[in-house]
């Protein structure tokens, strides 16, 4: 079976549903802890994705002109 590869949308989805579970309180320490960890790995995988977002949007080129010019880096995937 082939597993769905997680978006940066799908995460900071379920990032937000488990803000949102944490904040309203009415569960258990444990549940707490655990969605705690879940929203942590979450929050690392939306920073890490931005940041590779960032870095393939453009980088600032000079062309044999001496003019200057957004260039887009290829796609790691």
């Amino acid at each position: 079976m082939k597993t769905k590869k997680q978006t940066f949308e799908d995460a900071l989805t379920k990032l937000e549903e488990v803000v949102r579970e944490l904040e309203d309180g009415n569960i258990t320490l444990e549940k707490s802890l655990a969605l705690f960890a879940e929203g942590i790995t979450l929050s690392k995988f939306c920073h890490r994705a931005l940041g590779e977002a960032e870095t393939r949007i453009a980088v600032l080129t000079e062309d044999k002109n001496g003019e200057l010019f957004l260039k887009e880096l290829p796609s790691r995937e």
